[in-house]
């Protein structure tokens, strides 16, 4: 087996001459224009024989990127694309809708390599990421990619229940070790909370290295690949990137004498036991700050909606929504969201509030102060808000790719059935412009 790094979660992975791609993102602007890719590589460079089959973990844009799909297969001509297979299986209809053909397999086997594919089922129905296993039918040897999967106890037995009716041993752990999404930089100002800020995005980046050595522990690989969410933001939101809470692969090595640490083409081969084109030190800072400074005049996407604040009927837009999310709704206790809609000069035009309890219908009201706890306040663009209501855009792209402002009290007080309620916070219909 030769597992060959290329950038974030993307590997080739060869098996007696079978290539297997995993979760090729090469397109810039992920998350609706805040996701840039650095180091920036040329694909192809790394990618110079045809996949015999492509794997998709899960449908988030930096794993899913229909445009360099269609590349690919432009160069090599048709591949087949797998992905997992989920009850309600939003990527397959994502790939439909783009002109790809993507297969849900849970289990596929030829005479070079057998693969395995299991979704992290937590019981949600926002679950939407997957681990794959592979096999070297010539060697034995074994590899386990684990993607973005959170550790989930029922997922992590299946996985260690298939590995050990294939082999006595894991060769390859492909792992992730530093964390995406919006917290904390979108939580606190810069201006007024920058202690709070550098502290709890220090506690992220630990707690993440404690997730990493959580997963090692358990599989017990000969040899780890720390990999996976290697970005970083561009746009007007290029301040926020040192306070993400994201470590560099390298700071791994401090704690982890397992890990292997590959520049993009860099490979293991498990044959010979070899490891080609290692990486030895960090980025460097200066180097990120000046590509920083060519991305920051990029546009996200919602700055080209055309439409004026006067066009649109929001509260009406928001009822529609909260209809839908409430049908879906894993919600146990009440909660409440604020929406503070801004301008393109940041100045808030309109507040709503939405208030949700299990036991009630909704309420909305407009213009309200905020007069009690337990809430989420989000300053967002009325643009985007607007496609977001309208499924123009999605909610947990916009989650991941910070792309709001969120106030929270209590500030640490993370809840997944509230997010997961954003995620459903969307009208059937679209396009309310003209109303």
């Amino acid at each position: 087996m030769k597992v060959k790094y290329i950038y974030s979660a993307c590997l080739e992975i060869e098996c007696g001459g079978f290539r297997i791609l995993t979760d090729p993102w090469f397109t810039d602007g992920a998350y609706d224009g805040s996701w840039f890719q650095y180091p920036k590589i040329d694909p192809f460079k790394h990618i110079q024989k045809k996949p015999d089959i492509i794997y998709i973990s899960h449908i988030h844009p930096d794993h899913y990127d229909p445009t360099f799909l269609h590349q690919i297969q432009n160069r090599f001509g048709p591949i087949e694309i797998i992905i997992p297979d989920l009850k309600i299986n939003s990527l397959q209809k994502k790939g439909s809708v783009d002109g790809l053909n993507l297969t849900p397999v849970r289990h596929y086997e030829n005479n070079d390599v057998e693969l395995f594919i299991e979704e992290n089922d937590t019981g949600s129905i926002s679950d939407i990421d997957s681990a794959l296993i592979v096999k070297d039918k010539h060697s034995g040897q074994v590899l386990l990619n684990l993607n973005d999967c959170i550790f989930n106890q029922t997922h992590a037995d299946k996985l260690k229940n298939i590995l050990s009716s294939l082999s006595n041993s894991l060769d390859v752990l492909a792992l992730g070790y530093t964390g995406a999404g919006p917290f904390p930089q979108t939580y606190f100002s810069i201006e007024d909370q920058l202690d709070l800020l550098e502290e709890s995005a220090k506690k992220k980046k630990l707690d993440f290295f404690k997730r990493y050595m959580k997963y090692s522990n358990f599989f017990n690989a000969k040899i780890n690949l720390p990999f996976a969410g290697e970005y970083v933001l561009g746009g007007k939101l290029y301040k926020l990137n040192k306070y993400r809470g994201v470590a560099d692969a390298i700071e791994i090595k401090d704690f982890d004498q397992k890990a292997v640490i590959l520049n993009p083409g860099g490979f293991l081969n498990l044959d010979q036991s070899k490891i080609i084109n290692e990486r030895q030190k960090k980025h460097s800072q200066s180097d990120i700050e000046n590509y920083l400074e060519e991305i920051k005049t990029m546009r996200m996407a919602y700055e080209d909606i055309k439409v004026t604040f006067d066009k649109l009927l929001f509260k009406k837009l928001l009822e529609e929504a909260a209809v839908n999310a409430e049908i879906k709704s894993e919600m146990s206790s009440k909660y409440n969201f604020i929406f503070e809609l801004v301008n393109e000069s940041d100045e808030i035009i309109l507040r709503l509030v939405l208030k949700t309890n299990p036991q009630e219908v909704f309420s909305i009201q407009s213009g309200a102060d905020i007069s009690f706890t337990n809430y989420s306040a989000i300053k967002i663009d009325y643009r985007y808000f607007y496609g977001l209501l309208t499924s123009k855009y999605h909610w947990n792209n916009a989650i991941v790719g910070s792309q709001f402002f969120t106030k929270r009290e209590p500030i640490h007080d993370f809840r997944r059935d509230v997010q997961s309620y954003l995620y459903y916070l969307t009208t059937k219909r679209k396009h309310h412009a003209n109303q």
